[in-house]
C-alpha cells in the first residue's frame, strides 16, 4: 500500500527526517520530534495529540519488531493532512501487517488497532533491503 498525499501530485508543503539509533528511548524521541514539528507547523494541538500517540504506536513496533540498529522518522505536512512515518532496516514481517482485533486485555498486540482508529488512513510498504515503511496519515478534525 502506498500512501497518497490528500492532493495527489503535490509534494510536502513542509517535512522533517530523523534518524535514530535503536533503544528503548526511540518512542520518546519520536513523540517529542513529532510534537515539536507540528507545533512549528502551528497544528492544533488535538491533531498533534493525535499524531504523537501514533507515531509512539508505529515506532515502538519497529524497534520490538526489528533488528535494525536505526529508524528513520518522517514527519511530512500536506495541505490537508500530516503524515508521520517510521523506516527500519527490518527483517520484514512473513505476513502483511493488520490491526488486531483479538487482543483483548493483553498488554501488547493494540497498537495498530490505535493506529487504524486514530489515523485517516494508514499502510506499510517494503524498503529496499528487507525493511519496511509503515505510515500513517492525520487530517484537521480527525480521521476522514
Amino acid at each position: 500500500m502506498t500512501p497518497v498525499p490528500a492532493s495527489p501530485g503535490v509534494g510536502p508543503e513542509s517535512r522533517r527526517v530523523y534518524v535514530l539509533d535503536r533503544t528503548a528511548t526511540v518512542p520518546t524521541i519520536a513523540r517529542r520530534r513529532v510534537r515539536a514539528a507540528l507545533v512549528d507547523w502551528h497544528v492544533s494541538p488535538e491533531d498533534i495529540d493525535t499524531a504523537v500517540q501514533v507515531i509512539s504506536e508505529i515506532a515502538t513496533n519497529a524497534i520490538e519488531h526489528t533488528l535494525s540498529r536505526r529508524v528513520r522518522l518522517e514527519v511530512e505536512r500536506y495541505p490537508d493532512e500530516i503524515q508521520v512515518a517510521v523506516r527500519d532496516s527490518g527483517p520484514r514481517p512473513q505476513a502483511p501487517l493488520a490491526a488486531r482485533t483479538d487482543a483483548g486485555m493483553e498488554e501488547g498486540g493494540r497498537g495498530l488497532l490505535l493506529v487504524h482508529a486514530l489515523a485517516a488512513r494508514w499502510g506499510a510498504e517494503p524498503v529496499p533491503g528487507n525493511g519496511l515503511r509503515v505510515w500513517a496519515t492525520i487530517r484537521p478534525g480527525g480521521p476522514a
